[in-house]
């Protein structure tokens, strides 16, 4: 019976730290650049007890999808920085069935617990829309993998500056994969737009936005480019 009682009293232990361990805040710089390619930092606040958090955290990236007509096609995706509380931090890719996952932390560190901040900057592109009469950026800044609840979500985006201003359109989603909640403020920038959750996400739960521009702000592939695409 004690044997039972302790088991039980580790387990709900262990759960309870699990469940204070949560990212405080996520905040997603994007910078749309008129080649098409995009400039991300990812600024994660997160708070660690020793649970899921031990040496560090890791973040999901998809690279693999079709386009509307079904075709196959690769993203690319390229770490520049991993930053822990301001300094260079250790950090691994591995590969998914759909993706990579990028590990961040040492194998031979234990993090103390407390709060860290992480800042990733990644390069990536195919990733905007091209249409008949406007583009777009459909793009999910969280992710809907975390293990961890979200108590505030940012996310600005910068289009490409100079020549006429032009009009920008925002829109936003909030929830688990496919949903389309609405809770989120969206502030219209001179060239681009931010975005800003009004409440707590639940895990599971991420922040999508969509921002579209008119055509010939950014470089539109050709036929050529896009074969090439599908061909990498």
């Amino acid at each position: 019976m004690k044997r039972l009682l302790l088991i039980l009293l580790l387990g709900f232990m262990a759960l309870s730290t699990q469940a204070a361990e949560h990212i405080l805040d996520f905040y997603s710089d994007i910078t749309i650049r008129g080649d098409g390619a995009m400039e991300v930092v990812e600024a994660i606040k997160v708070r660690a007890e020793g649970g899921l958090i031990k040496r560090g955290i890791y973040r999901d990236f998809p690279t693999d999808y079709r386009d509307a007509n079904g075709h196959r096609y690769r993203v690319d995706f390229e770490v520049m920085q991993i930053l822990r509380d301001g300094q260079p931090e250790n950090y691994r890719i591995e590969s998914l069935r759909n993706g990579v996952r990028l590990y961040i932390g040492r194998a031979d560190h234990y993090l103390e617990p407390g709060e860290y901040s992480y800042a990733i900057t990644y390069r990536t592109n195919r990733q905007l829309g091209f249409f008949a009469d406007h583009d777009e950026l459909y793009w999910n800044v969280t992710g809907n993998g975390w293990e961890f609840a979200i108590q505030k979500v940012g996310a600005t985006v910068h289009l490409p500056t100079g020549g006429d201003p032009y009009r920008i359109t925002a829109e936003a989603y909030t929830g688990p994969t496919g949903a389309k909640g609405d809770h989120y403020h969206a502030e219209m920038l001179p060239q681009g737009a931010f975005f800003e959750t009004t409440r707590a996400l639940k895990i599971g739960e991420g922040l999508t936005i969509v921002v579209t521009w008119p055509k010939g702000v950014v470089h539109e592939p050709t036929v050529e480019e896009r074969l090439a695409w599908e061909a990498h």
